[in-house]
């Protein structure tokens, strides 16, 4: 009998990282393989803008600094980028769940 032991990730962060990382894009093309890292880096990008900027005028007790206005416009685009990727993401998972 052969004992496999379920590791468990530390948070829901970590597990969806994971399994993003276990993504087949085997399918994908050149073309399309460069414009989802490009998406990807750039929404990445203006998340972390976004919430820094966030961040520091809350803990400066300045909301929003004349500075920080495109910083939180590229947090706001990246949103929008990333927001359809989880719902597509939910959406597969629940198909794949009702098949099985």
């Amino acid at each position: 009998m052969t004992t496999t032991e379920t590791q468990y990730p530390e948070n829901s962060i970590t597990a969806f990282r994971t399994l993003i990382s276990d993504m087949d894009l085997s399918n994908f093309t050149e073309p399309q393989l460069y414009d989802l890292g490009a998406v990807a880096s750039e929404s990445a990008e203006g998340l972390c803008r976004g919430l820094l900027c966030l961040s520091e005028g809350l803990e400066s007790g300045e909301l929003l600094p004349p500075e920080g206005v495109a910083q939180v416009s590229a947090y706001i685009k990246a949103t929008a980028h990333v927001l359809p990727a989880l719902f597509e993401l939910s959406e597969k998972a629940g198909n794949a769940l009702a098949r099985s």
